[in-house]
């Protein structure tokens, strides 16, 4: 039966993105006069469950335990004949981590009557085992972190030096880390929304800090088991029940009541909105057999109403310290005319509330089958939903439509989001025969992400413009109607260990099967752009004459729309289908105690299963440099290599100076919505219209809000015009070669010192180009003489029929560089504590977004989008300091006390800003994508009049309309004092400016969490009760001038108004001022005054038993 358990578990290693979910023990074991003892018996207890793991030591003395749990406390036991029993206690195991362990014991002449302890503690800061650069955060630092809102695991993460923001680790997307807990995905793995984890989408998490034992951040691992991601690896396990009843009751709240949040930013004075949150939980953990079957669970509830909006219009009665251009005239006047005209209600536009609700339990079973076996089945279920502002997005219509200092939208626009959670995973470690180790985990994942409406029904999208920026927005968001997700992902991991001698061989495999089906519908409600308010009221009132048709003489800027364009006009549901089957080898090999080396390779093969739909119409097209595409063809399977080695060296022996590093590829997964975009938008499940020019009136497509009604053909099948994604046949997943460099060295007084450099270069970065963009027909004339496109739709398509033909491709340009300096003083005596500093730069071609024409739109280039060169990513973080700082206090006889203390200190340069024009002043039909130009002097370009209607649309056409606010010699003078204030453009005149060139000044923010118990014992057993106080931003409490963000006041500093001559005139951007006057921008910066920029804080009561 051994040998058929042994059979069957070595094929499941051949056929079945694993991370670790345990930890090793390593080491050797020999006399106190040095000689190496074969033979010697080795037995490691897990004291909390008294879970036992063997081994013996082989021909050189030394030993290996596999599949150790995180944490512990271990004990080590030794015994050997004719010497002393040895014993090493309160041993704790890193997760991930392999711990060296060496052992000397003593000869005695009368070994079984004398048994010796020896207590020693383990360092888990200062590891031999470890190669690149990693983290791991412990139960006390998961602890301890200054956290408000549900405890996640992001809000601990970000505390690891190579973090960004957003999430973002090692320059990458946040969306190419990868998520696990338990081994099992929990990654956003569709890759809408920028969260890498499950729950991100709703700002939830699914699973509660409280159920977290461990957590390990893997920037650059050279562990092959370790994959799926190209930024970084999140790694987590949970908790487990053990032979003591254990749990915790819990309720933390924060509210906008004056003991909860502060109301000074700088000078200015901020009036919470109404907000509250209140989040309930609890956790237990028993034994079910002692030292045999164990249960652990955990459920939290989280509610939360908190502003939706910290801006107000002008000259609002209820006014913040962040006002948007729109009146609170107009926003009142649209808000009424929709209701009176169409019966639609757009709500409130300021002072209104969004809603988020999380609701989530885990249940885990620890089994020790046996001495030889151990089975580990855990449960996640999670529902949660928050209310969302309308989506800022380009893709359809004028984009830029919310929380801005040019526009405002109302809240029945926006619409609300689920993030729905289930997932069940198996855990079976093996002790098999002749020292072999197998580890096995199937798992099975589900995210349910479907939209829906906050209130106000379905209405077309309108965005009114002024000048080239989007002034206000009605109507529902253009994304939300028919927009519906589930995805789920089923994997299968076997990893099979034995170490031979100086060798530690690992062969494993890992298959992962991913399905999405994606209901995605942009701008099926129908979206309009209006070049004004006084537009949009002719149109809409045209269209109401006509009982609804669409307004023939008033007409908008663009019309789109987009239907089904299947028979019975059924949902162009998109179906995805992926699968990878991972093979991999390791050898870490024990040179001696000073020296270890890895070497190790992972073969992928990635295939995809044929759900796309071909579109004849398209086939049969030809596209820029003679390029043909089918749309029913999904790319070609792909092999990818990842070839790692890895090294750590104890340059003197004894463990005080390390040397590590190695170099090798990783692979990450590509978000499902890359590929799904191109089986949506093929012109096959869907017509698309998208109108302008003299097509809006030779089409039909002026105003009306029932556009299902007349923009459908009669017969809606195969459309005649088409919106298009489609991939690159050699498409690949994406692929990073990491170099990682470290020395790691031991101080005085207990402190570590580190010394990090990584640099990676990318093998297959994502990228996008428009196939069906036609070339430049000339230059612009002037000092910025970069090309002209054709200004109109057909003049810069190839084929007309078609708006866009966006292609998912591959680059292997871009890279990452990052230097880290860190101090850390482990855990001693009730104080521990850390600090690094970290210098990076992230350069790529462009950071690609959820929607295929978005992220090409979305670039930023001199010559066109099609031709893009390396610059500083959104992603980029250049300076960065993260610090965590500990200390507790224990005191009291018959009622126990302790009081701590911790602080979480993030000092960020981020959010890289680029400079372009204002509309599409190069007529590529793209709007905002094209770079500045600073000239040597202001005046060497060209400015056209800002008149009062530029201001207000009512007045357009209108004398008072006309009335000139700013000259161009004004103009001019402002820009030149402007580039002469702002530190980076005056340092590029004459010169374009580079994508991303300059950030945010770096924000310093510190946080602090204080917590007080008391506990009693009742029984023998720990009773405690604990009240804790977080408050971050702390530093704004102790001064209003500290921890308040900036924004850029505007990056359009230039719009574009038009072409005389084959010059481009330009006027410049304008803002208010403290008294409400119009005036000219005249600096980078503007101080923020938000929530965000005040001191927060939240209260927890906590009860737990039993530990």
């Amino acid at each position: 039966m051994k040998r058929i358990i042994f059979i069957l578990i070595a094929f499941l290693s051949v056929v079945g993105h694993a991370q670790v979910t345990s930890s090793a023990m390593s080491g050797s074991v020999k006399s106190t006069k040095g000689e190496m003892l074969p033979g010697a018996s080795v037995e490691v207890v897990h004291k909390p469950t008294g879970t036992k793991y063997y081994s013996t030591t082989d021909f050189d003395g030394s030993y290996a335990v596999q599949g150790l749990r995180p944490g512990g406390p271990y004990t080590v036991k030794v015994t050997y004949i004719g010497y002393r029993t040895t014993e090493i206690t309160d041993i704790n195991a890193p997760l991930g981590s392999n711990l060296t362990v060496n052992i000397s014991v003593e000869a005695e002449s009368n070994a079984l009557n004398e048994v010796v302890i020896v207590s020693t503690k383990s360092n888990g800061a200062f590891n031999k085992g470890r190669t690149g650069a990693s983290q791991q955060f412990s139960n006390r630092e998961l602890n301890a972190v200054p956290i408000t809102g549900s405890r996640s695991i992001s809000s601990v993460t970000k505390y690891n030096a190579n973090a960004g923001s957003g999430g973002s680790f090692g320059g990458q997307d946040s969306r190419l880390n990868n998520f696990t807990i338990d081994g099992s995905v929990f990654n956003n793995g569709f890759g809408l929304g920028s969260d890498a984890q499950a729950g991100g989408r709703t700002g939830s998490t699914a699973i509660s800090l409280d159920a977290i034992e461990q957590i390990q951040v893997s920037i650059a691992p050279f562990d092959v088991r370790q994959s799926g991601f190209v930024g970084s690896g999140i790694n987590a396990v949970t908790k487990s029940g053990s032979n003591e009843i254990e749990g915790s009751i819990y309720t933390s709240t924060r509210s906008n009541k004056k003991e909860f949040i502060g109301t000074k930013a700088g000078d200015r004075t901020i009036v919470p909105g109404k907000f509250t949150e209140n989040i309930t939980g609890f956790r237990i953990g028993a034994p079910i057999v002692k030292d045999k079957l164990f249960f652990f669970g955990n459920y939290e509830t989280v509610d939360n109403v908190s502003p939706a909006t910290n801006w107000t219009s002008t000259g609002s009665p209820n006014a913040s310290a962040q006002v948007s251009d729109p009146t609170f005239a107009q926003m009142q006047g649209l808000s009424d005319f929709l209701q009176e005209k169409f019966n639609y209600t757009t709500g409130p536009w300021e002072n209104f509330d969004s809603n988020n609700t999380s609701k989530k339990f885990l249940t885990r079973l620890d089994w020790n089958i046996n001495d030889n076996n151990q089975l580990t089945a855990r449960y996640v279920f999670h529902n949660s939903s928050a209310d969302n502002l309308i989506s800022n997005s380009f893709s359809a219509g004028n984009g830029n439509r919310t929380n801005r200092k040019e526009s405002m939208s109302f809240k029945n626009s926006g619409y609300t989001i689920l993030d729905n959670t289930r997932s069940i995973v198996v855990e079976l470690n093996s002790k098999l025969p002749n020292s072999w180790f197998n580890n096995f985990i199937a798992g099975y994942d589900k995210q349910i992400e479907d939209r829906g409406l906050q209130g106000g029904g379905l209405f077309p999208t309108i965005d009114i413009k002024s000048g080239a920026n989007t002034f206000i927005s009605a109507g529902l968001d253009p994304f939300t109607n028919g927009n519906k997700l589930s995805y789920s992902t089923l994997h299968f991991t076997d990893n099979l260990t034995k170490t031979i001698g100086k060798h530690t061989l690992l062969f494993g495999g890992n298959f992962e099967y991913f399905k999405s089906s994606n209901l995605f519908f942009p701008a099926s409600n129908g979206v309009y752009v209006f070049n004004s308010l006084a537009d949009f009221y002719a149109a809409a009132n045209e269209s109401v004459a006509l009982n609804g048709a669409p307004s023939v003489t008033n007409l908008p800027a663009r019309t789109q729309f987009r239907y089904s364009a299947l028979p019975g006009a059924a949902e162009p549901l998109q179906i995805y289908k992926s699968n990878k089957l991972d093979l991999y080898a390791q050898d870490e090999i024990k040179f001696s105690d000073k020296f270890k080396f890895t070497v190790g390779l992972r073969a992928s093969r990635v295939w995809f299963a044929n759900t796309a739909l071909e579109n004849p119409a398209v086939s049969a097209l030809t596209f820029a440099n003679g390029e043909k595409f089918n749309t029913g063809t999904m790319p070609g399977s792909q092999t990818l290599l990842e070839p790692r080695v890895g090294f750590n060296f104890d340059v003197k022996g004894d463990a005080t100076t390390l040397l590590r590093g190695g170099s090798g590829i990783f692979t990450g997964r590509a978000p499902g919505v890359f590929l799904s975009n191109a089986i949506g938008n093929n012109g096959v499940l869907t017509g698309f219209v998208d109108a302008s020019g003299t097509a809006l009136a030779t089409g039909g497509y002026g105003f009306t809000a029932n556009p299902n009604d007349y923009f459908i053909p009669a017969t809606p099948t195969l459309p005649s015009t088409f919106d298009l994604a489609l991939t690159d046949q050699n498409f690949k997943f994406p692929q990073v070669w990491k170099t990682n460099i470290a020395v790691d060295q031991k101080l005085p007084f207990g402190f570590v010192g580190t010394i990090e450099g990584i640099y990676q270069t990318n093998i297959n970065a994502v990228n996008y180009y428009n196939a069906n963009l036609d070339a430049p027909v000339g230059t612009f004339s002037g000092p910025d003489n970069r090309p002209v496109y054709g200004r109109n739709d057909n003049a810069v398509r190839i084929n007309d029929n078609v708006s866009n033909a966006i292609v998912l491709t591959n680059t292997n340009k871009g890279y990452f560089y990052s230097t880290t300096v860190k101090l850390e003083y482990p855990y001693q005596n009730g104080l521990f504590g850390s600090v690094a500093y970290t210098h990076s730069n992230a350069y790529d071609l462009m950071s690609a977004g959820s929607i295929a024409s978005g992220s090409w739109t979305g670039a930023r280039s001199i010559n066109g989008n099609n031709d893009l060169p390396v610059s500083l990513s959104n992603n980029n973080t250049p300076n960065r300091i993260v610090g965590l700082l500990g200390y507790k206090i224990e005191y009291g006889k018959n009622v126990k006390a302790s009081t701590a203390i911790n602080l979480g200190y993030i000092g960020e340069q981020g959010n890289p800003i680029t400079y372009a024009y204002g509309g599409d002043m190069n007529g590529d039909r793209v709007s905002n994508n094209d770079l500045l130009f600073v000239p040597n002097s202001a005046s060497d370009i060209q400015f056209s009049n800002i008149i009062a209607s530029d201001f207000d649309s009512a007045i357009r056409g209108t004398t008072a309309g006309n009335v000139v606010v700013f000259t161009p010699a004004q103009q001019i003078a402002a820009f030149e004092s402007y580039i002469n204030q702002d530190k980076y453009l005056s340092t590029r005149r004459g010169q374009y400016v580079d994508r991303n060139a300059f950030t945010l000044p770096m924000l310093h923010r510190l946080d602090l969490s204080v917590t007080q118990d008391f506990s009693i014992m009742v029984k023998g057993k720990k009773n405690s009760l604990q009240f804790r106080a977080d408050i971050l931003n702390f530093t704004n409490l102790l001064n209003k001038d500290w921890g308040v963000s900036q924004r850029v006041t505007t990056s359009n500093i230039l719009n574009y108004s038009t072409t005389t001559g084959n010059v481009p005139f330009y006027k410049m951007a304008t803002t208010t001022d403290a008294a409400g006057a119009r005036i000219l921008v005249k600096d980078t910066y503007s101080k923020n005054a938000s929530t965000f920029d005040v001191w927060q804080a939240q209260f927890t009561l906590r009860y737990t038993f039993g530990k």
